[in-house]
């Protein structure tokens, strides 16, 4: 059975957003978090399984990466993926989305197996590995879209994103104050930030877009 709670609490802050989902993938939502408070139990995987942190830190800032996603039915890497946010909702989100999630613990890459087995999702799996070079992002691939919101990586990412990013790609950042400073830092030439919106409420935290060549986009000051 659903909890009414945190069914009531998604189903505000999604009109809030003005984001509609359907049946399928508000049920997936639940299932997710439903699996986290679970296992958190044995793996680390939030530090609170409050139903209001869940829904506004965790689900509704990664839907809020939905309008930077430019290619619904393409392809996403996350980086660092632990607990499946912001990856496991986008993939809810947009079906169509092909989905890899990158990450180096056991534990967390079982979770996260276990999580794409029990909402059965399709087109998406689960890379053990790490990034600490750009080497190690770009024998992986290339991709429209690179998720991340552990800042550690952020030189090797961005180091690498001209081999791991498909023509028109972006990264997408989660981060904070120091993050943010720390992506704008490490920009070369051929990188541009098409755009940096701070996520409501009082926590300083961003999203900030990462791509090569074009126009800048307009950055908004807040996502909502």
């Amino acid at each position: 059975m659903l909890d009414p709670q945190l069914l009531t609490l998604l189903q505000g802050e999604l009109a809030a957003a003005n984001l509609s989902l359907g049946e399928e993938a508000i049920a997936r939502l639940y299932d997710h978090v439903r699996l986290l408070v679970k296992w958190n139990k044995a793996v680390r995987l939030v530090g609170s399984t409050d139903a209001g942190t869940l829904v506004s830190r965790h689900i509704m800032e990664s839907l809020a990466l939905i309008p930077f996603i430019h290619e619904p039915r393409g392809s996403l890497l996350d980086i660092g993926s632990g607990n499946g946010y912001p990856a496991i909702p986008l993939k809810c989100a947009l079906p169509d989305l092909r989905l890899a999630m990158m990450e180096p613990t056991m534990r967390k890459s079982v979770f996260l197996r276990t999580v794409i087995a029990d909402l059965g999702l399709t087109d998406a799996e689960v890379i053990r590995d790490r990034v600490d070079r750009p080497a190690d992002l770009a024998r992986h691939g290339r991709w429209d879209c690179i998720t991340m919101r552990a800042v550690a990586a952020i030189p090797a990412v961005m180091g690498g994103a001209q081999q791991a990013l498909r023509p028109g790609g972006r990264l997408l950042f989660m981060v904070g104050e120091e993050g943010r400073d720390q992506i704008l830092r490490a920009l070369t030439a051929d990188l541009t930030v098409f755009g940096d919106a701070r996520f409501p409420g009082r926590r300083a935290s961003h999203v900030v877009v990462v791509g090569f060549g074009g126009r800048p986009e307009p950055a908004s000051e807040t996502v909502h």
